[in-house]
Formats: structure tokens, C-alpha cells, sequence
């Protein structure tokens, strides 16, 4: 026979295990954003070869493909402007949208031989994997379970950027949030 408590703990177990889930789900599925940089300041010199207009196509959640342009433009001698137009209805949630576009500054990091952008928007710092390659730009941003690490530092941050880096075969990159293979468009 059946025990009420025996239900009771059942129903207790699942409810548990979905919530459990869901906090996974929603964790894994947000670009890494933080305080801190990869170097406290910019250092590198603009890659004047990445300067220009891009262009790529995303989908949404429903799998809708979405045009999505990138103007990265010389602030000064070490920092870029980047600005992103398009329909961003999946990053509404993260109040860094305006008017179908966002913008920012970054600069440019190396870490473990890999070319990343420190790009700032609305005062929190998103780190992503630059690959240029054929004439044809990516933007990878970390996932935000890409450590385990509590972050209080900029050398913590590049610190835990390495390790990942280093260790995984395929880096956790954001891939909702990714931008890959932008071509050049005027």
C-alpha cells in the first residue's frame, strides 16, 4: 500500500528536479557579463583590418533568421566602437537594448594565443572570442557557466579565461549570442 508521504515525497522530488532544470537552463543560456576585464586597460593597438560594417544572419529562439549588422569603428588608438542593429528580441530580458540596437566600446585582449574583445555595454564587461579568418568575422562571447570561479578581479578573470581556454577542446562559448562568419557589406 501506498503511503501518503511516500506521494507527497514523490511530488516533492520532481518539483525539485524541475526547478533544478530550469535554473540549469537559464544559467547556461546567458553570455558571461562582469565587472571586470581581461587587462585592466587597453594596450593592443586597433586592428584597422577589422574596422567596417559586417553582417550576418541569426535565429531567434522560434528559429526566425534575423539580420544582424556590426559597425566596429576606431575610437582611438587602442579601443573600438561597436555597434549592433538589428532585432534583438531575445536580449530584451538584459536591458542592454535600444531602439533595435546596441552599443558599446571594447578593446582588444590576447589570452592563451586567442585574439578576445573586452566589449563594455551599459557598464558590464561581456568577453568574446574574436576570430578573423577569410575574410570573415566571428564574434564568440563566453557562456556564463564558462567557470566555476567566483570572479572578484580582472586577473582572476583572465586567469580563469586561460584555464578554460587551455583545457577545453571546444571552449563554452554563448552560442545563442554568437555571431559567426559576419562578411563585409556597405
Amino acid at each position: 500500500m501506498i503511503k501518503p508521504q511516500d506521494i507527497a515525497e514523490f511530488y516533492r522530488t520532481i518539483y525539485y528536479s524541475i526547478i533544478f532544470s530550469a535554473v540549469i537552463l537559464i544559467l547556461c543560456a546567458c553570455p558571461f557579463s562582469s565587472p571586470y576585464k581581461l587587462d585592466k586597460e587597453a594596450s593592443i593597438p586597433v586592428d584597422e583590418m577589422l574596422l567596417g560594417k559586417w553582417a550576418t544572419m541569426i535565429a531567434d529562439r522560434r528559429g526566425n533568421q534575423q539580420p544582424v549588422k556590426m559597425i566596429l569603428s576606431k575610437k582611438n588608438k587602442l579601443e573600438y566602437n561597436i555597434d549592433f542593429t538589428g532585432k534583438f528580441n531575445d536580449l530584451i530580458r538584459y536591458k542592454i537594448v535600444s531602439d533595435d540596437s546596441i552599443s558599446g566600446s571594447a578593446y582588444m585582449s590576447i589570452v592563451a594565443n586567442r585574439q578576445f574583445l573586452n566589449i563594455e555595454i551599459k557598464g558590464q564587461t561581456y568577453i568574446t572570442a574574436l576570430i578573423y579568418r577569410n575574410d570573415t568575422l566571428s564574434l564568440m562571447p563566453l557562456a556564463d557557466g564558462f567557470t566555476a570561479k567566483y570572479i572578484k578581479s580582472d586577473s582572476q578573470l583572465r586567469n580563469a579565461v586561460e584555464v578554460h581556454v587551455r583545457n577545453w577542446e571546444y571552449p563554452r562559448f554563448d552560442e545563442q549570442f554568437s555571431l559567426k562568419e559576419m562578411v563585409r557589406v556597405n
